[in-house]
């Protein structure tokens, strides 16, 4: 029998049933009154290497997070699944929560955060962005960390789930974004000038790691929002890239993108392989309308298109990974902010980075009109 965690844990851990009924400031306060978190919170040092701009954060106690997504999910005990912590409710105060066909979708606080409100949210703001052009000096990398759990039925996820499903969940990702970018003056410092002239606070950095081998520690499906004062390097670069072409790059992607690499049009949402494809079988949707940058921009329309690209890539991923013999891993990273356009990368852990790659040369062992045509193909199955 599947796992699922039940109506009331979630009440048991309720603190905000709707993400636009609680203030930025409170929420910095339940992060802090969270004993659990404090045990866990980062060491908050944060280094740029100046090769590079690599931002490094560090947070020693991360190593000590669960983890059941190790490669037996069976129980030597009874032969039965693993317990989950999430669905025996064993997780942090609930701030958002809304109904799916079957089931919830809920974001909380991450347990082990890879940022923390290590000061309170007024020092927080007047303390500025950190940002890759910095020189390399003592800073402290500061902020919130929350958990998105798809669906409260544990085998419910990006690639499972029914795509309406993955629409709501897609609305809810958005109002969190909205809420930490446009309500957070005095809790976070200004960062309009990244954000062409927005009047937005701080950075919002959404993420999702599927699978042990790619970062993933537990099995039950979820996203990563970080709301940060540190500017992550690709956001950076793409910032960077539209300041030396004078455009977004995912308005670059749709220019340079030839017809044999593009997966499937859906509207409003194009699904397309890079030409500069890393590694086998990356892929990237792109919303058309590149003047948008955030996720709480979309329209409806847009959301659904893209909620629609999510579950038909991630499970043509899954076909892909399953005729290979692998089990579906991959992260997936959402490109918001400045220069990005929005545009959301699905990197399926096929071939291994090696010492070439750390040295920034690539070598991929697929050409990417082979994965188009490939994925074109199950597409068409699915």
């Amino acid at each position: 029998m599947s796992q699922s965690i039940t109506r009331a844990s979630l009440d048991r851990l309720l603190e905000s049933a709707d993400i636009d009924a609680v203030s930025v400031p409170r929420l910095f306060e339940l992060f802090l009154e969270d004993e659990t978190l404090a045990r866990a919170a980062p060491d908050g040092a944060c280094r740029i290497d100046p090769r590079d701009q690599t931002v490094v954060i560090y947070n020693s106690k991360r190593a000590k997070r669960p983890h059941d997504n190790r490669p037996s999910t069976q129980s030597p005990a009874n032969g039965g699944p693993k317990p989950c912590p999430i669905c025996s409710g064993d997780t942090t105060g609930v701030v958002d929560l809304a109904p799916l066909s079957t089931g919830y979708t809920f974001i909380n606080k991450n347990r082990f955060p890879c940022v923390y409100p290590v000061v309170r949210a007024e020092t927080a703001a007047a303390a500025g962005p950190i940002v890759p052009t910095e020189p390399v000096r003592a800073r402290r990398s500061q902020g919130l960390h929350f958990l998105q759990w798809s669906s409260s039925l544990h085998e419910n996820d990006w690639h499972t789930m029914p795509s309406a499903d993955l629409d709501i969940v897609l609305q809810r990702l958005a109002c969190l974004e909205r809420k930490l970018l446009l309500e957070s003056e005095g809790c976070m410092p200004a960062t309009g000038e990244w954000h062409r002239g927005r009047d937005t606070h701080g950075f919002v950095s959404i993420i999702k790691n599927f699978g042990a081998p790619v970062g993933g520690s537990l099995t039950h499906g979820h996203q990563q929002i970080a709301f940060s004062n540190t500017l992550p390097t690709h956001t950076f670069n793409n910032w960077r890239f539209l300041q030396d072409q004078g455009q977004p790059f995912a308005q670059h992607l749709l220019d340079h993108t030839p017809e044999e690499l593009i997966v499937s049009d859906l509207g409003e949402v194009v699904w397309l392989v890079p030409y500069c494809m890393k590694r086998p079988y990356y892929s990237t949707l792109v919303l058309k309308d590149v003047q948008k940058q955030f996720l709480f921009e979309m329209t409806p329309s847009e959301t659904t298109a893209m909620a629609r690209g999510i579950s038909r890539a991630t499970r043509a991923l899954a076909a892909t990974m399953n005729g290979l013999g692998r089990e579906l891993v991959y992260n997936a990273l959402v490109h918001n902010g400045p220069g990005a356009g929005l545009h959301i990368e699905l990197l399926p852990f096929i071939q291994e980075t090696g010492g070439y790659e750390q040295l920034g040369l690539w070598v991929c062992q697929q050409d990417p009109s082979q994965a188009a045509s490939t994925l074109r193909r199950l597409t068409h199955r699915l």
